[in-house]
């Protein structure tokens, strides 16, 4: 999608997602699950923008908007291979989102982790733009993307409480 109010540019490493009209870059080391996690979101039927490399843009009103860097998204399963995201789900991909928040997924540690009862939340900035951070760890055997989904159903709740 074009928009002639864009103010800066930047392409970030992650995957970027639309759940439930919430978008959430995925980002974290390689290896973490980041694909997999949005071929999981997929699979329930939200919606992958990008995977691996983010364009991200400053807008005006919109605040921060990723898009594909490509327009055929590829997605890359390790193990399987790299395929047309669009082959695997039909509708679960879109053009761009605004990037509400992000997530960065690690490996569950359980020196750091166990016993934890509320996520660990950051404020960053991208060009200069304030976003949440929520770092979810993810324990061996756990679907991540119903992890990113609670996360995204968490926002929109904190989102109409604060209506």
């Amino acid at each position: 999608m074009v928009y002639l109010d864009m103010v800066d540019e930047t392409i970030h490493r992650g995957t970027l997602v639309n759940v439930l009209g919430t978008g959430i870059l995925i980002q974290g080391p390689s290896g973490v699950g980041k694909s997999l996690t949005a071929i999981s979101l997929m699979r329930g039927g939200h919606r992958l923008v990008a995977d691996d490399l983010v364009a991200v843009a400053r807008h005006e009103s919109l605040g921060i908007v990723g898009s594909a860097v490509e327009e055929n998204v590829r997605i890359e399963i390790r193990g399987l291979g790299v395929f047309f995201a669009r082959s695997l789900f039909t509708d679960c991909t879109m053009i761009s989102s605004p990037i509400d928040l992000v997530v960065e997924l690690s490996k569950y540690v359980e020196e750091r982790d166990a016993g934890r009862l509320e996520p660990l939340i950051t404020e960053i900035k991208m060009l200069d733009y304030p976003l949440k951070k929520i770092l979810v760890p993810v324990p061996t055997g756990t679907d991540p993307g119903l992890l990113v989904e609670l996360v995204a159903r968490t926002q929109i709740n904190v989102n109409l409480e604060n209506k």
